[in-house]
């Protein structure tokens, strides 16, 4: 169902000839899920047409009285969800919420509509007891059995509808961590490879190393140094797996005094650093990207962003820093990856930092 076809449906439930515009905008996105520019874009597209009329409007949102005069034809599955909903008795107002899911449950059989909705009704009622709990458990227990059914549906609606889901947990966040209790130095590691590599060095036991780990995640290598940035990000409780050694917990290592980080020498190694260093404001680059710049200056071994590397849709982008942008500017049509690096080289920088 297309923006407009949401806010007809939104709009027509009651069949209410007018409705008040305070707020009308926040109340439409909350019902249908839709983002407020949409909301804002499918109302001029209502009003061009002539079914919905406000005399006044101001930067795309009416003001005033909003009079409705909406034909909606509603789709099959609308009609059988909307019944589903008055023979299991759901009261109006909470009709008027759940009518925006009628896409979302499209295909299913009535039954399973019956069961969706009754499971829907059970875990708001539930909802308190289940503080902190994980949203993949809840989903399967009271959602069909589904793990991810939960996280299917627009959170703005399940809100409007009495179901907030910040106090569910997400999936375990996990991270690889090795080295010694005391470590000299911590390095963040793009690529979990390039961390294996560097434990079998001689310097690998006497730093502190993390880099991130795919369970529950994607397993795709190229995607596992943005995997640790949006962890770091958004404040997710690290759960850390010690690969070797005896290093300190997660949350002191992220606050070691040398912390470094370690990636591929392509544009989206230095955005996943940049990404990372707003977070931890005393990240530096690691000294392992001296012998890598040696690589892209003086030798053959370095490629193009293509498929046949896996960097398709590598996008250049602009730092602020100039240090970082002369990086760029060095791997904006070539690249080389960490996994490079000799072992000799990782035993000579890996201690050390960038130096510009």
């Amino acid at each position: 169902m297309d923006a407009v076809s949401r806010l007809r449906s939104a709009l027509s439930v009651g069949n209410k000839t007018s409705v008040r515009s305070d707020r009308l905008v926040d109340r439409l996105c909350s019902k249908t899920g839709l983002h407020r520019n949409e909301v804002i874009n499918g109302l001029r597209e209502l009003r061009d047409t002539g079914e919905v009329c406000c005399k006044d409007w101001h930067r795309g949102e009416p003001i005033g009285r909003v009079e409705l005069l909406i034909q909606q034809v509603r789709s099959p599955c609308e009609e059988v969800w909307i019944g589903v909903m008055h023979d299991m008795g759901v009261d109006p107002a909470d009709q008027e919420v759940l009518i925006a899911l009628s896409d979302k449950v499209e295909g299913l059989a009535v039954d399973d509509m019956k069961r969706l909705l009754s499971g829907l009704l059970t875990l708001r009622k539930d909802l308190p007891q289940l503080n902190g709990q994980s949203r993949y458990l809840v989903s399967a227990k009271y959602l069909l059995g589904s793990s991810k059914l939960l996280d299917a549906l627009p959170s703005p609606l399940l809100r409007k509808f009495g179901i907030n889901l910040d106090p569910l947990i997400g999936p375990p966040s996990y991270i690889i961590t090795a080295g010694p209790s005391s470590p000299a130095c911590v390095v963040l590691v793009e690529n979990p490879q390039a961390m294996e590599a560097a434990l079998q060095t001689q310097i690998g036991s006497k730093i502190a190393w993390i880099a991130t780990f795919g369970y529950g995640l994607s397993r795709s290598g190229n995607e596992y140094g943005g995997q640790l940035a949006s962890l770091i990000e958004g404040g997710n409780r690290l759960t850390a797996l010690v690969r070797q050694g005896t290093p300190p917990p997660i949350e002191h290592l992220l606050q070691h005094s040398e912390i470094y980080f370690w990636g591929d020498f392509d544009r989206e190694g230095f955005q996943i650093y940049w990404r990372l260093r707003s977070k931890i404001s005393q990240l530096r680059l690691s000294g392992l990207y001296h012998p890598m710049r040696a690589m892209i200056e003086s030798t053959d071994n370095h490629h193009a962003y293509n498929d046949l590397v896996s960097k398709p849709n590598q996008n250049t982008w602009q730092c602020s820093d100039m240090n970082v942008q002369k990086l760029l500017d060095l791997c904006e049509s070539r690249a080389v990856d960490q996994e490079s690096v000799s072992f000799a080289d990782i035993e000579k920088y890996a201690a050390l930092p960038y130096s510009h």
